[in-house]
């Protein structure tokens, strides 16, 4: 397997909107590096998924390009602009939102209609465009039910929901997630995948780093392999996962010997109708 060099997929030729160069990131002084020379480039509109273990390094790899933690070497670039030349919120700003793996940590008051009202005033939002504002967001996500709730007592697929919905609220155009699918039921993928498709039809770029290969498989437009603190072989999902025996889906393993090119359910049941034609 050979790294990910930053932009030179053919396949996308829009303008790279994340760029990250030869990232090399630890904690402290003394330990052991958790990023070692990681480059990637994610273009517009388009969702790259990374895929590896826990505690790997992925959710570090998302807030070293976040800004919320800085490489010692090497460049991370946000809209064509390095990220240490961004000033106050900027990079923030009707830019980049990061959704984290635990959801808990975006709600600050005691209803979610509280938590949300109060990051569109900071933003000087006016109290009708709030509400309004809210009202779309929820409806789109199938959260409006969950308004009045106090954040803390919902179940975690419900967070995850909420959460989302707030980083939709700021309307980013670069969504950052880390395992978005964390709690979600079948049901709720579907509306996910639904919610992704139609924010890189309007353009937004996503990188999502996640374990669950299936939403992967049915989502991105390529695949990484997160492996040593570095990402290695990108490929678009049918041949990253048609060429990898332990990173891949439930669907290829079943269907392998006889479309090895397969990788969701719906791919193996269009192969298996067209065959009975």
């Amino acid at each position: 397997m050979t790294p990910l060099p930053a932009g030179t997929d053919p396949r996308y030729p829009g303008e790279p909107v994340i760029q990250a160069d030869e990232l090399w990131f630890r904690y402290e002084e003394e330990q052991p590096d958790v990023i070692k020379g990681l480059s990637l480039t994610v273009k517009k509109g388009e969702l790259l998924a990374v895929l590896g273990g826990n505690g790997t390094g992925k959710t570090t790899t998302l807030n070293v390009i976040s800004g919320l933690n800085k490489a010692y070497r090497g460049k991370v670039i946000i809209n064509g602009k390095p990220i240490k030349e961004y000033r106050g919120n900027s990079l923030y700003r009707n830019n980049l939102a990061l959704l984290p793996q635990n959801p808990q940590t975006v709600f600050i008051k005691e209803t979610v209609r509280e938590d949300y009202s109060e990051i569109l005033e900071t933003l000087g939002i006016s109290k009708d465009e709030r509400t309004e504002m809210i009202e779309a967001v929820t409806a789109r996500v199938g959260i409006s039910h969950l308004l009045e709730k106090h954040p803390y007592d919902l179940s975690g697929g419900e967070q995850q929901k909420c959460a989302l919905a707030k980083m939709l609220l700021l309307k980013p155009k670069i969504l950052l997630l880390d395992e978005p699918t964390k709690g979600l039921d079948a049901y709720s993928k579907h509306t996910l995948k639904n919610i992704l498709a139609d924010l890189k039809r309007d353009g937004m770029t996503i990188l999502a780093v996640t374990h669950d290969v299936e939403f992967a498989a049915e989502n991105a437009d390529r695949c990484a392999l997160f492996f040593d603190g570095e990402i290695l072989s990108a490929d678009v999902p049918e041949k990253f996962f048609s060429e990898n025996n332990f990173y891949t889906t439930a669907a290829n393993r079943i269907a392998r010997q006889l479309c090895r090119n397969a990788v969701t359910c719906e791919q193996v049941v269009a192969f298996c109708e067209g065959h009975r034609r």
